[in-house]
Order: structure tokens, then sequence, then C-alpha cells
């Protein structure tokens, strides 16, 4: 068994090639499924006898297995890879230079925490009982590529994981404490196009057109009541209609407005419920404006439920690596989606929040940068989460 001490003192010699890494990652973001200067600067800092690197799944994944000296199960540890197409106003030294994009999710931060985790798994290798699974996962903000590495599969690799653990930098958890709950934490995602197709015209003879206009406008409005007045008020579920384009002149009627959205739940059955009403409302409001309509309707992310076990797991790793006041019992659900859904829907596991701090620029905000505080705790907790499935 691996002393917690051990672990400490090599996350503390390694720390500040980490936190170097994570700037060079911070200063280099890509876009979902274009991580290719991420990939390969990941690809290289992995390079090593103990790490086995397979060939990419998807284009610009990484994937490695860390075996340890004697048998045992694998357990799996995932970092997301990409970035928003956000323009970065920081204002750190290692800001963006990549106009237009930033790691204004944390994911330099997430992969930088596992590159230190392997670190510590290479040198504890001897004493690791079974694997330990590394994936640096691209495409989680826009494409769901956890979705598509795990149809690709991911979970079907041997040693076929028994568990898997991630983690996502928190705003609201203080440094050095994690936060973890069973049950579905984050919510299912799902994205809908809505055209409403009328006749167009001058603007000063609207009685001859259709305008699809004011129909938008009626759907948008009439959207709102499916949640309100067909979800049941103790299960929660939002629907947004967050793009509105049409028309390109003032004085111009349109021959169709676009509306495009999510929506999200934490229930599974209340997609079909959701889909039904839309179809209803936008069916019955463009019929009374005179207009015609199409609706695509997209099955994204699914919710993320954390396991009850893993969890308990979790809380007991936090405790011994990290200290007996390190686990943070405010950790309220979110409408925010994760594709690391996916992986726990084959496997038990748990994803938890790392604590960022109190008071921190907001997750998808221009200002955001990942607190290096946080990255020792980071480690720590991965490092001692693996150790811990494998011992046992």
């Amino acid at each position: 068994m691996v002393a917690a001490a051990d672990v400490r003192r090599i996350v503390a010699d390694i720390l500040p090639e980490i936190i170097e890494i994570r700037h060079s990652l911070h200063r280099i973001p890509e876009t979902h499924y274009q991580e290719r200067e991420t990939s390969a600067m990941l690809r290289r800092l992995l390079a090593s006898p103990r790490i086995e690197l397979l060939p990419p799944l998807l284009g610009t994944d990484i994937i490695g297995l860390i075996r340890g000296g004697s048998p045992g199960r694998c357990v799996l540890l995932r970092a997301d890879i990409d970035a928003l197409p956000v323009e970065e106003k920081s204002g750190a030294a290692w800001a963006s230079t990549h106009p237009g994009k930033a790691h204004a999710c944390g994911h330099d931060g997430h992969m930088a925490i596992l590159l230190g985790t392997a670190r510590v798994l290479e040198r504890l290798a001897g004493d690791l009982a079974g694997s330990v699974r590394l994936v640096f996962q691209p495409a989680e903000e826009e494409e769901c590529g956890g979705c598509a590495l795990v149809g690709k599969g991911l979970m079907e690799l041997e040693p076929r994981a028994e568990a898997a653990f991630a983690l996502h930098g928190w705003v609201g958890v203080p440094v050095r404490k994690v936060a973890c709950a069973a049950g579905a934490m984050m919510a299912a995602a799902d994205q809908f196009l809505i055209t409403v197709k009328g006749r167009g015209g001058h603007a000063a003879l609207p009685h001859r057109a259709a305008d699809p206009v004011v129909c938008a406008a009626r759907v948008i409005t009439a959207l709102q009541t499916v949640v309100s007045r067909s979800i049941d008020p103790l299960e929660p579920a939002v629907l947004s209609v967050c793009r509105v384009e049409g028309g390109h002149a003032s004085n111009v009627i349109p021959d169709a407005v676009v509306l495009e959205g999510t929506a999200r739940y934490f229930d599974g059955s209340l997609e079909a419920i959701i889909r039904e009403r839309m179809d209803q409302v936008i069916a019955g409001v463009c019929a009374a404006g005179g207009c015609t309509y199409r609706m695509d309707y997209t099955h994204g992310y699914e919710p993320l439920v954390n396991h009850p076990s893993a969890v308990a797991m979790a809380r007991q790793t936090a405790s011994t690596y990290l200290g007996p006041d390190a686990w943070w019992d405010d950790h309220p659900r979110t409408m925010g989606a994760e594709d690391f859904a996916f992986y726990l829907n084959k496997v038990p596991g748990a994803m938890l929040r790392l604590g960022l701090g109190e008071e921190w620029p907001p997750l998808h905000s221009a200002g955001f940068d990942f607190n290096d505080q946080a990255l020792e705790t980071g480690i720590m907790a991965l490092a001692g989460l693996a150790l811990d499935f494998c011992s046992k």
C-alpha cells in the first residue's frame, strides 16, 4: 500500500513543471477536433517506457496505459483537452496566442492534472496492483467527443476499465477542497433548430405576407409554457431559445426565421414529453399565423450520474490523501452538461468538482484562467483514486 506521504512528496517534486506545462497548454487553445498542437504536445510529454500510448481513435485523442507491478483491476482517468471559441481577456502572462479561442473552461488545468497524475503513477508503478488507463479526450464542449470515443470502443479496450473518474475545476468550491455527490449531478443537453416558414413581402403591405417574424416571436413565448405547464414542477427542466435569425433589410418581411436552442433535464423520460409538447405548441402557433415549420431536435449529452460506491470511495480517498477537511459538502446539481456521462453509462465512477475558489472569474467567461493553486489538490485526488481503486 502506497502511503499518502509518498504521493505528496512526488507531487511536490513535479509541481513546478506541471504549472509550467499548464501555462504552455493555456497558450495554445484549440476547439473541437482541431486540438492538433495540444495533442502533439501531450504525446511528447507522455513519451515514457512506462506508458503505452495507443494510436488515436478520433484523431486528436491520446489514450495511454500504465501497468502496475502486479495483476489487478483497471481504472480509467479522463481529462478533456478542447477549448472554447472565446476571446481571452484574463490578462495572464500565458494568455491565449490563438485569436478567438481560450481555455475558458479550465481544460488546460485538467490536462496538466492528468499529466501530473501520470508522472506520479509512473514512479509508483512497481507498487501498483492493476493498471491505469489515461484518456485525454477531444471535443467535450461542442461535439460530444466522449460519446464518440466510447462509441469507437474505448471502454472495450483491454484491460477493460472497471471504473472511471474525472474532475472539473469548479468556481464556488474553496481551493484545496473537492466535492461530489451520488446521483444525477449534471443535466442532459439536447439541441433544437426550428425554421418558421412564411411568405415574405413588403413591410408596408404586411396583409399580403405571412409574417414569420411575428410567428417566430409567438413561438418563443409559447415555448416557455412547455416546462412550466407540461413538466412536474418538482422535476428540474429548462428550455431556452438562444439564437434568432431572420431577415436582411428593415423594409422586407423575410420568408423564414430560424430559432435555435437547448433543452435540459435530469430525468431521461422527460425528453419525449418535451419533444412532443414542442411540436404541438409550434404547430398550433404556426397554423394560427399562416406559417409552416420544421423542427430538427437532436439528442445530445446525457445526464451525468455519479455512482454511490464511487462517491463513497472518493470521499475516503480525499480524507486519506488530502486531509479530513478536504471534502466539501456543498455540491448542488447544475443544468450544465458533461460528456463524461457516457463513460459512467458503461462503468461505475464519478466526476469530482475541484475547488478553484469561492471568488474567481466564472467558467466560460473571457476573464477565466485556471487557478494554479488547485493543481496539487487535483493530482493528489486522481492519483489517490487510482491507487485506492487498484489496491482494492
